[in-house]
């Protein structure tokens, strides 16, 4: 089988290319060239959507950009508050990891599975739980993203597995854009402390170089009150410095001609305040560590006749240890069951596009990823629980093709198959059509599809305490999507944008509890529907003044029950607004958003919530020093997010007021 996808990728070389007989233009880096050229046009450009830049009102599907500047002047501290601001997403926190949600699914339980997240195109997901890390587990420093590229809808016709909801592409800054060293400090709430040292360059040579690395420890909150643990020998309910939170990173980016050599390392150790599992409450020694490195090499290239060639080879590595304390008595005996769970593997992807007779525009290509381990043990000083390690090796082709139909009607059909080890195959199609009926205004038309095969927890984990157990014969999730879409500009300054959806999943994965043993598993639980409404509202000025409206109506239920999906609120206002506070000293970002009430899993409900952020940020105060500072939660509201299954908590309270003051030295 290795054999054959080999020569399918070369075979895709040969025909779509002949690229390499043809002499190259004199400017071949097309991420430094052409890509530059359409930023700096009324309409932003999009890589994500179809994996080369295109306008965003030609892209496939609906798309939000969040830049650099954005992150700083909101003062974004996580992936998971760029994802909070933006519609149709909404997150959750238990004290130990962020949870996405999308579009009414926000599944207790669920490591973010559902949503693709890329590193430059790098797959960020790990091979063993799949995870999409948002929370300061994510692999690096917000202060290193040049945007974040958000690609909403089931993406398995390009992109495969975990491309569920959604896409979501970090991409990084460049040497040239710090153009020397950078340090950044800072402090905030709960004794947290974070430091960075980042060196960017390009050479005359053409050599460009970005060296980064960054540090983040906090001693979290200090005395976390829960009702369920009120008693007397449990501290009445309080854990006590249980929620502390370190990270590392270290990042780094060469480029030269048509290659670039990318490689990460990211390692967080954090305390679980909340004794998920029925481990014992108020001992700082349950905690969980999660680790990932990987190296990966491109080769990218345009050539005279508009064929451009994308060739990656990569490896990873990604490590998770949990030490979870349990009392095995009585009498008192605190034993540690330890999870240590490695994950390996190797990867090539290969991708040509070309434009054919002016009016088509075919992209064609294969990856392959091949796993050396997934492995999973659990154990304590008297037994070992769970050692498991099997070997699913994945394998996809891919072909899209953009048509222009008519000067204003663009219709892109794409269709991917995948093979996966461990499960059944899936091919996934795409369609949709684009029509610009005026000169300012865009319809599109979208339908897709989208898999996700179980991973190996979900397949094979069990511990030695009784509470949860492996389930080989969990079958892959899908999805139907219909959408329809009108962007339209409304002047120069400003644009509307509004979107009905309809989504249709079958074999939902989620965890299941046993009635006969007591334990949990996971297993296809049900059928799902959710269709809603996006509208959003996009100001911006040459006076740097910034201001985004949106309203989200999402409705996600079960097909059997007819029930609302627990987690899941129906309604979500936001409200961002950039604007110079003092004139070329000192600039503001204000976030107001609302959002209704969530189903629990008890059945109860959490209040709404309606939470204020606001952010000063100096400008040009003195030659490379930028100053912010953040409050958040300004007005100190009360609010809960869901519990899962592994807590004994219906609901998790949130944090109140936090602060955070920030300064960037670049010389």
């Amino acid at each position: 089988m290795k054999k054959s996808i080999l020569s399918f990728l070369s075979l895709v070389t040969i025909v779509c290319g002949q690229a390499g007989l043809l002499e190259a233009q004199d400017e071949t880096d097309f991420s430094a060239g052409a890509e530059e050229e359409l930023l700096f046009q009324d309409i932003p450009s999009v890589y994500t959507a179809s994996k080369y830049e295109q306008k965003v009102s030609e892209a496939p599907a609906k798309v939000s950009i969040v830049t650099h500047e954005e992150i700083q002047r909101y003062g974004y501290r996580t992936i998971a508050d760029i994802l909070r601001s933006l519609p149709g997403f909404y997150i959750s926190y238990d004290y130990n990891y962020s949870y996405i949600g999308v579009r009414g699914f926000g599944i207790p339980g669920d490591y973010n599975t559902r949503i693709l997240m890329l590193l430059d195109g790098h797959r960020i997901n790990d091979n063993i739980f799949d995870s999409a890390y948002s929370d300061t587990s994510f692999v690096l420093d917000l202060d290193l993203i040049d945007r974040v590229e958000v690609v909403r809808g089931p993406s398995s016709s390009l992109y495969g597995n975990n491309a569920f909801f959604g896409v979501i592409n970090v991409i990084t800054k460049k040497g040239r854009d710090l153009d020397g060293v950078e340090v950044s400090i800072a402090a905030g709430s709960h004794n947290s402390y974070q430091g960075r040292l980042s060196y960017g360059k390009r050479y005359q040579n053409g050599i460009e170089l970005l060296l980064s690395g960054s540090y983040y420890d906090s001693q979290g909150r200090t005395d976390l009150y829960y009702q369920e643990f009120d008693s007397p020998s449990t501290n009445n309910g309080v854990a006590e410095e249980a929620d502390d939170d370190q990270f590392e990173s270290l990042f780094s980016r060469i480029s030269y001609g048509d290659f670039s050599l990318e490689a990460l390392y990211a390692e967080r150790e954090k305390g679980i305040p909340t004794a998920p599992w029925g481990v014992e409450f108020n001992d700082s020694g349950t905690r969980t560590w999660d680790g990932r490195w990987f190296v990966d090499l491109q080769y990218q290239h345009l050539y005279k006749n508009n064929t451009e060639i994308v060739a990656r080879l990569f490896y990873d590595r990604y490590w998770y240890d949990g030490d979870y304390i349990y009392d095995y008595g009585p009498p008192t005996e605190l034993v540690n069951i330890q999870d240590r769970d490695i994950g390996e593997w190797w990867g090539s992807e290969l991708q040509v596009s070309r434009h054919f007779f002016d009016t088509h525009r075919l992209t064609i290509g294969g990856e392959y990823r091949d796993s050396l381990k997934q492995e999973q043990k659990a154990y304590d000083l008297y037994d070992l629980w769970l050692d498991s390690n099997p070997d699913i090796d994945t394998w996809a082709l891919f072909i899209q093709d953009e048509w222009t139909l008519l000067d204003n009607l663009l219709l892109n059909v794409g269709l991917r198959h995948d093979e996966y080890d461990s499960s059944d195959s899936s091919t996934n199609p795409r369609v949709a059509l684009i029509y610009s009926p005026l000169a300012d205004t865009t319809l599109k038309v979208l339908y897709g599809s989208a898999f996700r095969a179980p991973n190996v927890y979900e397949l094979y984990y069990h511990d030695g305490y009784s509470t949860a157990k492996p389930n080989t014969e969990i079958d892959p999730e899908t999805i139907e999507s219909f959408e329809l879409i009108w962007e339209q500009q409304l002047n120069k300054n400003i644009r509307g944008t509004a979107s009905l959806y309809k989504n249709d999943i079958k074999d939902l994965i989620a965890y299941a509890l046993d009635p006969d043993d007591g334990l949990l598993y996971f297993d296809n639980r049900d059928d799902a529907e959710a269709y809603g409404t996006e509208l959003s509202i996009e100001g911006k000025w040459n006076n740097g003044f910034l201001a985004n409206l949106s309203y989200t109506y999402q409705h996600a239920e079960s097909k059997e029950s007819g029930e609302r999906l627990v987690n899941s609120p129906l309604h979500m206002v936001k409200v961002n607004v950039m604007a110079s506070v003092i004139p070329n000293i000192l600039d503001g970002g204000l976030e107001l958003q609302y959002e209704s009430e969530r189903k629990t899993m008890s059945g109860d409900e959490t209040d709404d919530t309606f939470l204020t952020n606001f952010i000063l940020v100096s400008k040009d105060w003195l030659e490379g020093i930028t100053v912010s500072a953040g409050v958040y939660n300004l007005f100190d509201v009360t609010y809960d997010y869901p519990g899962s299954e592994e807590h004994s908590q219906d609901m998790l309270s949130q944090d109140g007021r936090t602060f955070r003051l920030k300064l960037n030295y670049l010389f």
